[in-house]
C-alpha cells in the first residue's frame, strides 16, 4: 500500500490543488477526488521524480530534509515555525502561491503534509514514508586511508596534445572510421609513458571522435591530419582546455566504447544524461580523500539510488532498473577506471580513488635539458610549439612535460626556432649545442636501391613527408630503406627541397638509341626539331636536350644539308621569343611578346615571384573565376594544364596549398603553389 497516497487523499481539497497548481498538474475543473487523488499520485509519487526534485533544491532545504527525515513522529506546527518558517493559511497562499520559508516549499511540493489534530494533540505535519526512504541517504565513507598526493595532469589532455604536437609534422595513418593505427599508437607510446600500448590505443579511442567533433583534428586520405583550430586550443590555459574535453564527452551522442565492452544494457540510453549523473556524483566525493573503489561505489548508489532508470533510457520504456546492481557496481567501477580517471576528474593511487583536491602547479617555463634537448611542461605548450615540428623530434613524455629534441633546421625555418627557444627558454647554454643540429642529415644512396643514413634518426627526419614516403618501397632496418631504380631521381628531388642532399652513386641513365639507322635527312629534322623544343618547351618540362646527342646528329650531315640546316635555325631565331624573354627586363610581370607563348592573355610565371600568383588567386576567388595553370603533378617534372576555380588558400608550414574545383577532373583538388609553372586568369 502507497502510504504517501493515503495521507495525500486525506488532506483537504483545496491544498491538494495547490499542490497541483505549483507543481503544474493538470486538473479539470470539474475533476472527481478519485481523479484528483489519482492525476496527484501519478505525478509525485515515485522514486525518480523525488531524487529528480531533490537535486534541484537548494542547501537550506536539503539540510530540513535530513531532519525531518529522523523525526518519525513528525513535528507540531509550532515546532515547525521556529525551525523552518511560519505556514500561512490555504488562503493567503492560494492568493500567492510563492513559497515564503522552507516549510512552505515543503508543504506545496507535496512531501510534509499537515496531519489532523487529535483531541489530545496538536496538529503536526509528516515526512511522507515513501519520500523519507527515497530520498538520496548522506555519502558515508570509511577512515580515511592515507593523504592524497596532487594529481598529474589528465592522461586524455596529455594524449590530445601529444597527438596535436606530433600531427604538425606527419600525418598519422588511421583507419577510415577514424580510428588510428597499431603503427601511429606506436609513435605515440613514448610520449605517454609509463602508460602500456593497449592503456594508450584506449585512451585514443574515447578521445578521438570527440577532437574530431571539436575541430582539431582531420582526417585527409586514411591519414590523421592537423586542423586548424589546433593552434587556438594550445594557446589556451591547460583548464579551459579540459573543460573543452569534459564538454564534448557530456554532449556527445556517440555511445561510450567503455560501457559497450561490459555489453549492458544500453538500449534506448540517453548517453549525456548518463555522464552528467556520473559527473554530479563524483562531485558530492569530499575531495583529497583516499577511497577504496569498491566502497565508494556502493555509497554512490545506496546514497544516490539506481545508476541507470527511466532518465537514463529515456528512448525506451522502463518498467524497472534496466541493470542490475552488480552490473552497476561494475559499470561505475570502470567509468573510474577509464573515461573519470582519463578526464582528470578522479585520480588513483596505491589502488585507492580520490578526488583530486588541486591540479599540478603551473610551470610554463622551457628548460634546457642535454646536448639539443628542451624540457617543455605541459602548462608551457602553447602555439609556439608547433613551430618546433619540422625542426625536430617529441621524443618522450613524462608526468608533467614531453621532452624535444632538435635536429636540422631547415633554413626557411631556423630564424623562427631560434625565436621560439630563447622567448620560451631564454638563451641556450654553451654545452647545450644538438648533436647534428648543425648539420644536414647524412644519406647515401648504395647501388641506386638502398637509402642508407649513418644515424637512424636521420632517415626517420627524412621520411616525415609524404612526398619523400612515397618513393621508398620498404624499411629494412633502422636507418636502411629501399628505393626503386626509376624513383630516384624523384626522390633526389623530394629531398632536395627539403635541403637534403644524397651522396652516393647516381642512377644509371639509359642508352642512347644507335645513330646509324638514321638517315641524314632524319637527323637534319632531330636537329631543327631540338632546336624548336629548346626556345619554345613551356617551363619545367621533364625532358632535356643533351648536347652530346646534338653533336652525334651533326656528324652524319653532308656540307649542303649542314648549311640548309644552319639557314633553318637562323630562321628561328629571327622570328621566334624564348620563353625567358615573355617577362620584360624590369622583372614586374607584364608581357612583351605573346604570340607565341603557351597561354593567352596576362601570363605570369611562378618562379619570378610568388607573391604575383597569390594576388591573382585571391582576385580570382573574390570575383569567381576561373584560373588556368601549368602544374608539376607530383614534383616529378610531368607539367600538366588544369582549368580550375579557386575555392580557399592555406599555408602549411613553409608552402602554400590552393584548394580548387578542377574542371578537367571534375572534383576538387589541392595544388601546391610552388609547382605552379605558370597560369593565366579568365
Amino acid at each position: 500500500m502507497n502510504r504517501w497516497a493515503a495521507l495525500l487523499g486525506e488532506i483537504p481539497s483545496e491544498l491538494q490543488r495547490l499542490i497541483a497548481r505549483t507543481q503544474r498538474i493538470a486538473l479539470p475543473r470539474s475533476c472527481s477526488a478519485d481523479e484528483r487523488l489519482r492525476r496527484l499520485r501519478a505525478a509525485l509519487c515515485s522514486a525518480a521524480v523525488v531524487r529528480s526534485v531533490y537535486a534541484s533544491l537548494d542547501a537550506e532545504t536539503r539540510a530540513a530534509l535530513a531532519d525531518l527525515r529522523q523525526q518519525r513522529g513528525g513535528i507540531s506546527a509550532n515546532e515547525l515555525a521556529l525551525r523552518y518558517g511560519i505556514v500561512r493559511p490555504l488562503r493567503q497562499m492560494s492568493r500567492d502561491p510563492q513559497p515564503r520559508s522552507v516549510a512552505e516549499r515543503l508543504i506545496l511540493l507535496g512531501w510534509l503534509l499537515p496531519r489532523p489534530p487529535a483531541p489530545h494533540s496538536p496538529q503536526r505535519y509528516l515526512l511522507a514514508p515513501e519520500v523519507r526512504r527515497w530520498l538520496p541517504k548522506a555519502l558515508r565513507f570509511a577512515e580515511e586511508e592515507g593523504t592524497a598526493p596532487v594529481a598529474p595532469p589528465p592522461l586524455a589532455l596529455r594524449a590530445t596534445v601529444a597527438l596535436l604536437l606530433v600531427c604538425a609534422a606527419t600525418p598519422l595513418p588511421a583507419r577510415a572510421d577514424g580510428s588510428l593505427r597499431r603503427v601511429a599508437l606506436r609513435v605515440l607510446l613514448p610520449l605517454l609513458s609509463p602508460a602500456s600500448l593497449d592503456e594508450v590505443g584506449r585512451v585514443y579511442a574515447f578521445v578521438l571522435p570527440h577532437l574530431y567533433d571539436l575541430g582539431l583534428i582531420g582526417q585527409q586520405r586514411r591519414h590523421c591530419t592537423l586542423a586548424p583550430g589546433a593552434a587556438a586550443f594550445l594557446a589556451s590555459p591547460l583548464d579551459i582546455q579540459l573543460s573543452r574535453l569534459i564538454d564534448a564527452w557530456v554532449r556527445s551522442p556517440l555511445p561510450d566504447p567503455w560501457l559497450q565492452r561490459l555489453r549492458l544494457a544500453s538500449v534506448g540510453i540517453d548517453w549525456p544524461v548518463l555522464r552528467r549523473r556520473l559527473m554530479r556524483w563524483i562531485e558530492a566525493v569530499p575531495p583529497g580523500r583516499l577511497l577504496h573503489p569498491e566502497r565508494l561505489c556502493m555509497s554512490l548508489i545506496d546514497s544516490f539510488g539506481p545508476l541507470a532508470d527511466a532518465h537514463t533510457h529515456g528512448f525506451r520504456v522502463v518498467q524497472r532498473s534496466p541493470w542490475r546492481v552488480q552490473s552497476q557496481t561494475r559499470a561505475l567501477l570502470t567509468a573510474l577506471h577509464e573515461p573519470l580517471h582519463w578526464l582528470g576528474l578522479v585520480a588513483w593511487h596505491d589502488g585507492l580513488v580520490y578526488r583530486p583536491l588541486e591540479c599540478t602547479a603551473p610551470d610554463r617555463v622551457w628548460r634546457y635539458s642535454t646536448a639539443g634537448e628542451v624540457l617543455v611542461p605541459f602548462d608551457g605548450i602553447d602555439a609556439d610549439a608547433l613551430h618546433l615540428a619540422w625542426s625536430g623530434r617529441w621524443i618522450r613524455g613524462e608526468a608533467h612535460g614531453l621532452t624535444w629534441r632538435m635536429m636540422h633546421t631547415p633554413r626557411a625555418q631556423e630564424a623562427a626556432v631560434r625565436q621560439v627557444l630563447l622567448r620560451h627558454a631564454g638563451t641556450p647554454p654553451a654545452a647545450w649545442g644538438a648533436p647534428g643540429s648543425d648539420r644536414a642529415p647524412s644519406l647515401r644512396l648504395v647501388d641506386s636501391v638502398a637509402l642508407v643514413a649513418d644515424a637512424p634518426e636521420d632517415l626517420e627526419f627524412a621520411l616525415r613527408t609524404r612526398s619523400v614516403q612515397r618513393y621508398v618501397q620498404t624499411r629494412l632496418a633502422p636507418g636502411i630503406a629501399l628505393v626503386r631504380p626509376e624513383h630516384v631521381a624523384a626522390l633526389q628531388r623530394a629531398l632536395a627541397r627539403q635541403g637534403i642532399a644524397v651522396a652516393g652513386r647516381a642512377p644509371i641513365p639509359a642508352a642512347a638509341p644507335p645513330l646509324d639507322a638514321l638517315s641524314p635527312g632524319d637527323c637534319a629534322a632531330l636537329l631543327v626539331a631540338c632546336a624548336f623544343y629548346r626556345r619554345h618547351a613551356p617551363a619545367g618540362m621533364p625532358l632535356i636536350v643533351d648536347e652530346t646527342l646534338e653533336s652525334a646528329l651533326w656528324r652524319p650531315l653532308s656540307p649542303p644539308l649542314r648549311d640548309a640546316v644552319e639557314e633553318a635555325l637562323a630562321y628561328l631565331d629571327a622570328h621566334s621569343c624564348s620563353a625567358t624573354e615573355w617577362i620584360d627586363s624590369s622583372g614586374n610581370g607584364h608581357i612583351s611578346a605573346v604570340e607565341n607563348a603557351p597561354f593567352s592573355g596576362s601570363l605570369r610565371q611562378s618562379a619570378v615571384n610568388e607573391h604575383d600568383l597569390l594576388e591573382t588567386l585571391c582576385r580570382a576567388i573574390a570575383q569567381r573565376r576561373t584560373v588556368t595553370i601549368e602544374y608539376d603533378t607530383g614534383g616529378e617534372g610531368r607539367v600538366e594544364r588544369r582549368t580550375v576555380r579557386p575555392l580557399e588558400l592555406e599555408r602549411r608550414h613553409d608552402a602554400w596549398y590552393l584548394r580548387a574545383y578542377c574542371l578537367r577532373r571534375q572534383a576538387e583538388r589541392t595544388f601546391r603553389l610552388d609547382r605552379v609553372r605558370a597560369w593565366t586568369i579568365s
